[in-house]
């Protein structure tokens, strides 16, 4: 597990594209789209603390759909992140470990490397972007939405950001900002 502590500064939500690219971050046409929708605000942020985890860390070793993570992760202490916390993990993380795979997958699965920002649904609508994700392609930034329906199923293996919420992980030091690499 790896654990951020993300202390983010609030900014016009109409300013993402260009903080993102300032910062020579990437991003796809479904984050843009995330990005405009009315209730997506960057114009409120507060301290927390974000857990990175591979599903089967919270005992989904089979994987699950979004509803089933959902259902998990309230049930063992954690909680979605805010939708704008893709954004703010992005502009903070400069040094998510490299994908092992530059091409995405094409095989409905996760791309290699990529942590997916588990967040309350703007949409229901399986076309809008349920979320955002973050990779680290050939020391190229990214943050990309994604599409899924409610059937689709996300791998044990997959990586996810979830809000620490009333969880206290072991050995976490408050004074930092990130702790060991993600366990394995």
């Amino acid at each position: 597990m790896t654990l951020f502590r993300l202390d983010a500064e609030p900014f016009p939500t109409d300013q993402v594209g260009k903080k993102l690219e300032e910062q020579h971050i990437l991003t796809n046409r479904y984050a843009g789209l995330y990005f405009s929708h009315p209730a997506f605000s960057t114009e409120t942020a507060s301290e927390i603390t974000i857990a990175i985890m591979q599903l089967k860390q919270i005992g989904l070793v089979s994987g699950a759909t979004l509803s089933e993570i959902f259902q998990r992760v309230s049930e063992v202490g954690y909680k979605p992140c805010p939708a704008s916390t893709g954004v703010f993990l992005r502009l903070q993380w400069k040094d998510q470990p490299k994908s092992g795979n530059a091409v995405l997958s094409g095989t409905h699965r996760s791309p290699d490397g990529a942590v997916v920002v588990l967040s309350d649904l703007l949409e229901q609508d399986d076309a809008f972007p349920k979320g955002l994700y973050l990779r680290n392609v050939e020391d190229r930034l990214w943050l990309r939405g994604y599409v899924c329906d409610s059937a689709y199923r996300f791998s044990g293996e997959d990586l996810f950001a979830f809000e620490a919420g009333s969880v206290s992980p072991a050995g976490w030091d408050e004074g930092r900002s990130l702790t060991p690499e993600i366990e394995r």
